[in-house]
Protein backbone atom coordinates (compact mmCIF):
# COMPACT_ATOMS: atom_id res chain seq x y z
CA UNK A 1 0.00 0.00 0.00
CA UNK A 2 1.29 3.47 -0.68
CA UNK A 3 0.02 6.36 1.03
CA UNK A 4 -0.06 10.06 -0.55
CA UNK A 5 -0.70 12.83 1.37
CA UNK A 6 -2.62 15.65 -0.50
CA UNK A 7 -1.93 19.23 0.46
CA UNK A 8 -4.44 22.00 0.05
CA UNK A 9 -7.00 20.17 -2.05
CA UNK A 10 -10.69 21.15 -2.89
CA UNK A 11 -13.30 18.09 -2.71
CA UNK A 12 -16.89 18.41 -3.50
CA UNK A 13 -19.06 15.90 -1.64
CA UNK A 14 -22.20 14.46 -2.54
CA UNK A 15 -24.14 13.36 0.39
CA UNK A 16 -27.73 11.40 0.67
CA UNK A 17 -28.43 13.44 3.60
CA UNK A 18 -26.26 15.35 6.18
CA UNK A 19 -22.33 16.80 5.17
CA UNK A 20 -19.58 14.66 6.15
CA UNK A 21 -18.43 15.50 10.01
CA UNK A 22 -15.18 14.90 11.14
CA UNK A 23 -14.40 11.67 12.58
CA UNK A 24 -17.47 10.61 11.03
CA UNK A 25 -17.34 7.40 7.75
CA UNK A 26 -19.26 7.02 4.60
CA UNK A 27 -18.97 4.58 1.92
CA UNK A 28 -19.19 5.71 -1.75
CA UNK A 29 -16.50 7.07 -4.54
CA UNK A 30 -13.67 9.44 -4.57
CA UNK A 31 -12.66 10.59 -7.97
CA UNK A 32 -9.76 12.77 -8.77
CA UNK A 33 -11.19 15.70 -10.97
CA UNK A 34 -8.15 17.83 -11.75
CA UNK A 35 -4.27 17.76 -10.21
CA UNK A 36 -6.09 19.98 -7.03
CA UNK A 37 -9.79 18.75 -7.08
CA UNK A 38 -11.92 15.49 -5.88
CA UNK A 39 -15.39 14.74 -5.64
CA UNK A 40 -16.41 12.17 -3.24
CA UNK A 41 -19.90 10.72 -4.18
CA UNK A 42 -21.74 8.65 -1.06
CA UNK A 43 -22.62 5.11 -1.75
CA UNK A 44 -26.70 5.12 -2.67
CA UNK A 45 -27.94 1.71 -1.05
CA UNK A 46 -31.21 0.99 -1.70
CA UNK A 47 -33.35 0.63 1.61
CA UNK A 48 -34.21 -3.36 2.04
CA UNK A 49 -37.47 -4.04 1.96
CA UNK A 50 -38.58 -6.92 3.64
CA UNK A 51 -41.07 -9.38 1.83
CA UNK A 52 -41.92 -12.33 4.32
CA UNK A 53 -44.55 -13.63 1.63
CA UNK A 54 -41.84 -14.39 -0.54
CA UNK A 55 -39.35 -16.03 2.11
CA UNK A 56 -39.45 -19.86 0.67
CA UNK A 57 -40.70 -22.16 2.60
CA UNK A 58 -39.84 -26.12 2.35
CA UNK A 59 -42.79 -28.80 1.77
CA UNK A 60 -40.66 -31.40 0.59
CA UNK A 61 -37.44 -33.29 0.80
CA UNK A 62 -36.52 -36.35 -0.80
CA UNK A 63 -32.85 -37.93 -1.24
CA UNK A 64 -31.71 -36.04 -3.96
CA UNK A 65 -34.26 -33.36 -4.36
CA UNK A 66 -36.57 -30.14 -2.00
CA UNK A 67 -39.49 -28.55 -2.92
CA UNK A 68 -40.15 -24.99 -1.44
CA UNK A 69 -43.40 -22.72 -1.49
CA UNK A 70 -43.86 -18.86 -1.14
CA UNK A 71 -46.95 -16.76 -1.74
CA UNK A 72 -46.35 -16.68 -5.30
CA UNK A 73 -43.93 -19.39 -6.57
CA UNK A 74 -43.09 -23.40 -5.97
CA UNK A 75 -39.43 -24.21 -6.91
CA UNK A 76 -37.57 -27.44 -7.36
CA UNK A 77 -34.37 -28.42 -6.60
CA UNK A 78 -32.41 -31.55 -7.16
CA UNK A 79 -29.04 -32.02 -6.36
CA UNK A 80 -27.65 -35.14 -7.83
CA UNK A 81 -23.49 -36.68 -7.07
CA UNK A 82 -21.99 -37.59 -10.45
CA UNK A 83 -21.35 -40.27 -8.53
CA UNK A 84 -25.10 -41.69 -8.38
CA UNK A 85 -25.29 -42.45 -11.78
CA UNK A 86 -23.65 -43.93 -14.76
CA UNK A 87 -24.99 -42.32 -17.85
CA UNK A 88 -27.99 -40.00 -19.05
CA UNK A 89 -30.19 -43.06 -18.66
CA UNK A 90 -29.68 -43.55 -15.12
CA UNK A 91 -30.12 -40.23 -14.08
CA UNK A 92 -33.37 -40.09 -16.07
CA UNK A 93 -34.12 -42.71 -13.97
CA UNK A 94 -33.26 -41.19 -10.89
CA UNK A 95 -35.05 -37.84 -11.28
CA UNK A 96 -38.14 -39.89 -12.95
CA UNK A 97 -38.37 -41.61 -9.19
CA UNK A 98 -37.42 -38.27 -7.04
CA UNK A 99 -40.69 -36.60 -9.64
CA UNK A 100 -42.93 -39.60 -8.26
CA UNK A 101 -42.10 -39.69 -5.15
CA UNK A 102 -42.44 -36.06 -4.72
CA UNK A 103 -45.63 -36.12 -6.73
CA UNK A 104 -47.24 -38.43 -4.13
CA UNK A 105 -46.36 -36.54 -1.19
CA UNK A 106 -47.56 -33.45 -2.62
CA UNK A 107 -51.10 -35.24 -4.07
CA UNK A 108 -52.26 -35.39 -0.35
CA UNK A 109 -51.31 -31.79 0.90
CA UNK A 110 -53.67 -29.05 0.48
CA UNK A 111 -51.65 -26.68 -0.71
CA UNK A 112 -54.02 -23.76 -0.53
CA UNK A 113 -53.48 -24.07 3.36
CA UNK A 114 -49.46 -23.92 2.49
CA UNK A 115 -49.71 -20.97 0.24
CA UNK A 116 -51.60 -19.19 3.57
CA UNK A 117 -48.55 -20.21 6.52
CA UNK A 118 -46.24 -18.75 3.61
CA UNK A 119 -48.01 -14.90 4.60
Amino acid sequence: MKKQNYLCVDMTTLMKQNDLQVNNQAKGTLRRDEEDHFTFTEQHAKPHEEHPELHWRLLDRTKHGRVHINSRHVKVEFYIHHDDYQNGRELADILASEIETMGESLSEMCLAEEVEKCC
